[in-house]
């Protein structure tokens, strides 16, 4: 899940990466502060709720889910169970992860 960075070879591109990684950086810093102040969503989140969200695609959260590491509050859920996740668990979740 995470990505594995190219270690820069001229400073170039050591500054196109820098610049990047601030980019990245400050769109998941603008959907952290919408998860924590927006109220539309409600403490335990299904996966509709985080597609809205962080706006990924279904498959994207599906790839989320399925990440070790993924707060998952039914870890035992059978077949066709939603995943559901506190609101908290995957703000700090979002924050120490990189997908």
């Amino acid at each position: 899940m995470a990505k594995a960075i190219k270690t820069p070879s001229t400073f170039a591109e050591a500054l196109r990466l820098a610049a990047d990684l601030a980019e990245q950086n400050e769109k998941l810093e603008r959907q952290l502060a919408e998860l924590r102040l927006n109220g539309e969503y409600p403490e335990v989140l299904r996966p509709a709720h985080i597609q809205k969200l962080l706006g990924f695609s279904p498959p994207k959260v599906n790839e989320l889910t399925k990440h070790p590491t993924f707060p998952h509050l039914n870890c035992n859920r059978q077949k066709g169970e939603a995943v559901t996740v506190l609101k908290s668990d995957l703000y700090q979740w979002l924050k120490t992860e990189r997908f």
